[in-house]
């Protein structure tokens, strides 16, 4: 197995885990890697390498296991402030809610400046899933802060907390949504310009020379525009490719 076809291997392991929820099972890894079904020592070279990227093997890692040590640290930091903050007791929550739905300015911060603990552990559910734990807390916080001055319309002070639960929940799920599909986008993009490019170079390998979009078109079954497609996302980089005057 050369470089190439191991790193083209190597990516399709950690897509699969992303669409996963970050967790590979031992079967999808022999299924990928055939030779780590009888080769113990490679089988282990891939597990390390999943190891460092916080990758599951049959099973969901921790949160705590699943964060990056820079996560790690700014989890820790983050933590530290909000404990400097103080914490309610049930009643006082439900007193602070109880104000809020009412629409008292002070009670909402401070409302807001109690779940933001919980913003964190509803991060953590998240985590693994292609967005950093910060990002997850600061779009959970903004939801947060949106969802405070709706309060009014809840009925009871059980209403209104689950009502925040789920209006943080909803946004971190709405930013993996984002996240999943700008990536899918750029997979798209990726692949279509190294298929041309590994084609462009395959037949120029065999005329000994440049190749039209025409000629590589017919040869492979790739449509004219894809070509242009991947020409212009290169800005014209694809060497083995004859470059027409009118788009130069």
């Amino acid at each position: 197995m050369n470089e190439k076809e191991f790193t083209l291997r190597i990516n399709d392991l950690l897509e699969l885990a992303s669409d996963q929820e970050n967790v590979l099972f031992t079967e999808q890894i022999h299924e990928i890697f055939p030779e780590t079904k009888d080769d113990s020592n490679r089988m282990q070279i891939i597990l390390d390498f999943l190891k460092e990227k916080h990758i599951g093997i049959n099973e969901k890692l921790d949160a705590e296991e699943s964060l990056s040590d820079d996560e790690k640290k700014y989890l820790e930091f983050y933590l530290d402030d909000l404990r400097a903050q103080g914490e309610l007791t049930a009643g006082e929550r439900e007193a602070f809610l109880l104000s809020a739905m009412a629409g008292e300015v002070d009670a909402k911060t401070r409302v807001v400046t109690d779940y933001l603990k919980n913003v964190v552990e509803i991060a953590k559910l998240y985590v693994g899933q292609g967005v950093l734990i910060e990002d997850l807390i600061g779009e959970g916080n903004i939801a947060l802060l949106g969802a405070v001055e709706m309060l009014g319309a809840m009925e009871n002070a059980k209403e209104a907390e689950g009502f925040l639960a789920k209006s943080v929940m909803d946004a971190m799920q709405d930013m993996i949504g984002r996240n999943f599909d700008e990536k899918s986008a750029e997979e798209k993009i990726l692949k279509l310009v190294n298929k041309v490019s590994e084609k462009a170079r395959e037949l120029s390998e065999e005329l000994k020379r440049k190749v039209t979009i025409e000629e590589l078109s017919e040869e492979y079954k790739i449509s004219k525009s894809q070509i242009l497609k991947a020409l212009k996302l290169t800005a014209n980089k694809i060497e083995e490719i004859e470059i027409p005057e009118d788009l130069k």
